[in-house]
């Protein structure tokens, strides 16, 4: 089988329980549907990392790519939302559409140029900043409140991540770039779910779906046409591994988290984003025989130690997140 088609076997085993969240409709099932549709999200975001290794394609080429294509799949199944939508916004919340998405496509960019200047032990610590951020956000616009058990979740989870990471970290001032941009692009996805969170109760997920990736993909091309990322002519391979860094953690795993982030805090969606990096260097780690990039990963019992404590810590985030309100926009 050719090594794409294992990530495309993973994209049925994703999809499936996607499917099950668009089918439940008693009570029951809608109050589950957003711990499961976290829990999903994580999953599928976490393939992010080890394939846009294995693509190697410049950042905001393949940023652009990915939010691009997602708006091109969509697009026939979200057009008649997005005008419907946007008929019914105010100046004011077309002004919070416009942002998540400029806002969205920037995380994306600056996430993938990160990783150029800093190395990954870096970007795995400074992601513990993001659901701090997601909190001081949260309670400053949003009205939400910083909770004993968000705090508790926090602080198990950070420590966790510092121990999966921290035997393998070593200040460098010449990472201090990379490093701004890790903090950068973290603060940028926080305020673009918090604009979503303002906007979702208004809109339906459909046509918030679609505005978004049209904006950010948007954002993402303007911003690879001036760096000068070439957009064409790849290896049929980089290709292969582009298509499943679209489907995998882009169609499936972001789209969830912007379903979910209507219904709890923006906090627990940033809170459970640390399981990113923990999966993906575990999975790096299994397919390290396999793929010549992996080749360096290694996993120490104290950093499965640091792994679990990191899980548990989304783990309780997860369970403790709110009930979803049942009146809500058509999808």
């Amino acid at each position: 089988m050719h090594p794409a088609g294992h990530w495309l076997l993973i994209i049925v085993v994703l999809l499936l329980p996607g499917v099950n969240l668009g089918l439940m409709t008693t009570q029951t099932h809608m109050a589950r549907a957003p711990f499961f549709a976290l829990l999903l999200g994580m999953l599928a975001v976490a393939t992010a990392p080890p394939l846009i290794l294995l693509a190697d394609i410049p950042p905001f080429a393949l940023a652009a790519w990915r939010l691009l294509c997602v708006a091109l799949l969509l697009l026939p199944f979200v057009a008649g939302a997005i005008r419907r939508d946007l008929k019914k916004l105010s100046g004011r919340e077309l002004t919070y559409l416009l942002a998540s998405g400029v806002l969205y496509g920037v995380h994306f960019g600056l996430f993938n140029l990160a990783f150029a200047h800093t190395t990954k032990e870096s970007v795995v610590v400074l992601l513990g900043a993001q659901p701090l951020m997601a909190a001081a956000v949260g309670a400053l616009w949003l009205n939400e409140k910083i909770t004993r058990v968000m705090l508790a979740a926090s602080m198990l989870a950070i420590g966790g991540l510092l121990i999966f990471a921290w035997h393998d970290y070593t200040f460098d001032a010449s990472n201090l770039v990379g490093d701004a941009l890790v903090l950068a692009c973290g603060l940028a996805i926080v305020l673009s779910y918090s604009a979503g969170r303002k906007l979702r109760p208004r809109m339906s997920l459909r046509g918030y779906l679609g505005a978004l990736y049209l904006i950010g993909g948007a954002t993402c091309l303007l911003s690879a046409l001036i760096a000068g990322d070439a957009l064409f002519g790849y290896a049929r391979h980089q290709w292969s591994w582009l298509l499943a860094a679209i489907l995998i953690p882009t169609l499936v795993g972001h789209s969830l988290f912007h379903y979910v982030v209507k219904y709890v805090p923006v906090f627990y969606v940033n809170l459970t984003i640390l399981g990113e990096p923990i999966l993906a260097l575990l999975m790096m780690y299994l397919l390290r025989e396999r793929f010549a990039v992996f080749r360096e990963s290694s996993l120490t019992p104290l950093q499965i130690v640091g792994g679990l404590m990191l899980l548990v810590g989304v783990g309780i985030g997860l369970l403790s997140g709110r009930k979803p309100q049942l009146s809500e926009a058509s999808v």
